[in-house]
């Protein structure tokens, strides 16, 4: 069973997020970009919901995100902690 507050997930969402206000995007920018609802983005980013693979994809295209790299930085900062 995944753990929504393993230190994968919480900065995985927390690099998303980042990012997502570092482009000064809205939930709902970044939700029309992807063609969902707001409440997506913030159930996700508050940690209510998981994310497939194929999402976390589609959400780094639209933040500008290297898949790679975000799964670097992930993994470095979950193995600090």
């Amino acid at each position: 069973m995944r753990n929504r507050n393993s230190n994968e997930e919480k900065n995985l969402r927390k690099i998303l997020k980042e990012k997502r206000l570092e482009l000064n995007m809205t939930q709902r920018d970044l939700g029309e970009l992807l063609n969902t609802p707001h409440t997506f983005i913030n159930k996700y980013e508050v940690g209510e919901r998981y994310l497939t693979f194929t999402e976390v994809i589609n959400i780094c295209k639209n933040l500008q995100i290297d898949v790679h790299s975000l799964l670097d930085d992930v993994m470095e900062k979950s193995s600090k902690e």
